[in-house]
């Protein structure tokens, strides 16, 4: 396990940006576990947990981190509301791949995360530097060892520091990790291999959608009787391509809270 390496990460960004804050970003998924995990064993003091709550994942997901870290100390959601809905029936859903997949993170994760840190952080002050650690990791994707930093400075919000803690861990590094620790995991990262936090349609396919729907069918009827809706004005579904032109969004693929999309996307 790369529990020194993580220490490095830390150590070198703390000397780089000099937080005042610390808010560990956890999304359901087991690499957001297993950064918590590793923040608190090296006894980062976390001042915030936070989680992204899409709107359009699996409830129970975000239920199971409000039960589990919200008991922990401070904890915030970032919290997108009907974001997700109001998009989809004023325009259509987002579409598919890395171009809609950028549209969907900015209103539903990135513009959330940003409120939230001003409303429960930064509160109005200046000279507040808040380090988001989360659970990126290279090697989930060839395209994802390209573009992931272990560290960078929010371009829209540069007092927003995002580092990812376990960077040079390996899949079976983190399993073993949370293994040997005995972290609470997700009940729907088990049964569904990813978080479940978001369904937004981008990345996912419609055997994921099928197998969640299954699982978890007040979720399925949801995004049903949404769909329906959203068909009957814009002419497409939930993880189809645009069926008309739109401008084109350029990805940052610098979205560390949807890692597993675009790792499998990839």
């Amino acid at each position: 396990m790369n529990i020194q390496s993580s220490a490095e990460i830390l150590k070198a960004a703390i000397e780089r940006f000099n937080p005042t804050h610390f808010v560990s970003m956890v999304s359901g998924g087991k690499d957001s576990a297993a950064s918590d995990q590793v923040a608190r064993e090296l006894g980062v003091k976390i001042d915030f947990v936070m989680h992204g709550n899409t709107r359009c994942g699996i409830a129970e997901t975000s239920q199971f981190v409000r039960d589990t870290y919200g008991k922990l100390g401070e904890y915030v959601e970032a919290d997108a509301g009907t974001a997700y809905e109001d998009y989809v029936i004023r325009k259509g859903f987002f579409g598919k791949g890395l171009s809609a997949h950028a549209y969907a993170y900015r209103v539903l994760k990135a513009t959330p995360f940003r409120k939230a840190v001003s409303a429960a952080i930064r509160k109005g002050k200046r000279d507040i530097r808040v380090m988001l650690l989360n659970g990126a990791r290279k090697d989930e994707s060839e395209n994802r060892q390209k573009h992931l930093q272990v560290w960078r400075q929010d371009p829209a919000s540069p007092g927003n520091i995002w580092v990812n803690l376990i960077h040079d861990w390996s899949q079976d590094d983190r399993d073993e990790y949370l293994d040997s620790r005995g972290t609470p995991i997700n009940p729907v990262a088990k049964a569904l291999c990813r978080s479940g936090e978001c369904m937004c349609g981008t990345m996912q396919s419609k055997e994921e959608r099928v197998e969640a729907a299954a699982l978890y069918p007040a979720w399925g009827k949801w995004l049903a009787d949404l769909e329906y809706e959203v068909v009957s004005k814009h002419g497409f579904g939930w993880g189809a391509p645009f069926t008309k032109h739109r401008d084109v969004w350029q990805a940052d693929l610098f979205q560390p809270m949807c890692k597993d999309c675009i790792a499998r996307a990839a």
